[in-house]
């Protein structure tokens, strides 16, 4: 009979095993660690997009090509061990396990970018919420577009709508820009990129045409606060 007590067990006998197990642990410890690299580019990135992207260039291509070396001298030492396996399945995770995690990581990379900026969004909405408020009901009184004014530290949009919607923090590079979004409609949701064959967006242009830019696409973060891309 099955027992997960019992599997647990002979796990953790493999892994205490010499060198095999000793080699797997270290692998796979290893390829962990560098997968914490892209989460954390992308929390910088929600606060920072000149830094995220400096970090990007310098830090996170770097480590997919450092990723590659490494991948080849474990491959080398999974070569070394592979005779200490005691069945066919051990000897085969020893040959196999290191370009597995690397193809593995490079799959998940993107992803875990993208979830590490994401909770960046969050974090940072978090953490201005209080201030964005005091902002929207400000625009909400004055009525007066805006183009990247600034309040104690805070960038921010006015697009008057309607209804009235605000962009804090608007950053990118050239056309291409994200901000988190006020929108008390919702209606920024509508917009899914455009159509390759014909050139035009799929939402209308209410919902497109905002902030002096083509919105693409966005996201919720939470309430009536959504994390927008424009090009």
């Amino acid at each position: 009979m099955f027992s997960p007590s019992a599997s647990k067990a002979r796990i953790i006998a493999f892994l205490a095993s010499e060198p095999l197990g000793r080699y797997t642990g270290n692998t796979v410890h290893l390829f962990l660690l560098t997968a914490i690299v892209p989460f954390i580019l992308g929390i910088i990135g929600a606060w920072s997009v000149g830094l995220g992207f400096v970090l990007f260039v310098f830090v996170g291509i770097p480590t997919a090509f450092v990723m590659l070396v490494v991948t080849c001298f474990k491959l080398w030492g999974g070569i070394r061990v592979v005779g200490y396996g005691q069945n066919l399945g051990e000897q085969a995770l020893a040959v196999t396990l290191a370009p597995g995690l690397l193809a593995l990581w490079l799959v998940t990379a993107l992803p875990v970018l993208w979830a590490g900026e994401y909770l960046g969004d969050l974090s940072r909405l978090a953490v201005n919420e209080s201030h964005y408020r005091d902002i929207v009901n400000m625009a909400r009184i004055s009525k007066k577009a805006e183009w990247y004014a600034e309040n104690e530290g805070v960038i921010y949009s006015i697009d008057l709508g309607p209804p009235i919607r605000v962009a804090f923090n608007p950053a990118g590079f050239l056309d291409n820009w994200s901000a988190i979004v006020f929108d008390p409609s919702g209606d920024v949701m509508l917009a899914e990129g455009f159509n390759q064959e014909t050139g035009k967006f799929y939402a209308p242009d209410r919902v497109t045409k905002l902030f002096g830019g083509d919105l693409v696409e966005c996201r919720p973060l939470w309430g009536e606060y959504y994390k927008c891309s424009f090009t």
